[in-house]
């Protein structure tokens, strides 16, 4: 394990410890934060772990590809479907 290093995460009040390369710490790091910010930005916490993923792999998705304008706002309104149905 030289080349991994053990670090340890909280997300949604979990702590979580995990082994990832050395040179992955601060982007799991700094990916936490944003999945944090993520859950506490959604007001149902019964389910805001699984809208915060949706959300930043949504996130992802659109800025990976060349989705355009009217793909993204169908699949933004998709999310919030999804969210309000959930609710």
């Amino acid at each position: 394990m030289a080349d991994k290093e053990v670090i340890s995460l909280r997300i949604a009040s979990r702590d979580i410890t995990l082994a990832c390369p050395k040179k992955d710490v601060q982007g799991l790091k700094e990916a936490a934060n944003i999945l944090n910010q993520e859950i506490e930005s959604i007001p149902d916490k019964n389910n805001a772990v699984i809208l915060a993923a949706l959300n930043v792999a949504f996130k992802s998705a659109v800025s990976d590809s060349d989705l355009s304008e009217i793909e993204t706002s169908n699949i933004a309104n998709l999310i919030s479907k999804i969210d309000s149905a959930i609710k």
